[in-house]
């Protein structure tokens, strides 16, 4: 069976929820594409990553995404951001704030041609956890940044300018 199939096969797996036999032919392809084909090892990192999501397995997780941006020249753009927002989720999850910061603004800074909706996305994302970090300041910029863009849907438009609103009282309290 060719590696493409392998790969499709643990797509299949992984949605139906047979998250070891995803594992199993993520690994197989990763095992057998790594020395020939990086665009398709690089796939089922991704895909390996997201199982690893998944069942809060972060250190595989980090592991898997760091391979991806490893392999930046030799994957797609979108894929290397994918591993970067999916890094940067993780890290929010372990509480480590300034990490997360730092791949949210890889996405948004180094990427070229990416589609609007994934920088946007990761403007977001980085707004969010400037909040949580307590950085009302630059937070608030993104979240402007996200609002202007008119991108959001009306539920995540409402939940930007709320949280867009407690940054601003927060700030003013800070500074009176």
């Amino acid at each position: 069976m060719n590696q493409n199939a392998v790969l499709k096969r643990g797509i299949e797996f992984h949605t139906q929820g047979q998250l070891d036999q995803a594992l199993a032919d993520y690994s197989q392809v990763i095992d057998s594409a790594a020395a020939e084909d990086d665009e398709l090892m690089c796939l089922a990192l991704y895909y390996r990553g997201s199982v690893y999501q998944r069942l809060g397995e972060h250190q595989r997780l980090t592991d898997d995404m760091n391979r991806i941006i490893e392999s930046r020249g030799e994957a797609s753009a979108e894929l290397v951001a994918h591993a970067y927002s999916m890094r940067g989720d993780c890290y929010v999850a372990q509480g480590s704030l300034e990490a997360a910061i730092s791949d949210y603004t890889a996405i948004i800074e180094s990427l070229e041609g990416l589609p609007t909706g994934m920088v946007l996305s990761a403007v977001l994302c980085r707004g969010e956890t400037c909040f949580a970090q307590a950085d009302y300041a630059r937070a608030a910029e993104d979240l402007k940044r996200v609002l202007s863009s008119q991108w959001l849907e009306a539920t995540g438009e409402q939940n930007a300018q709320e949280l867009l609103a407690e940054c601003e009282r927060r700030l003013r309290e800070s500074s009176g």
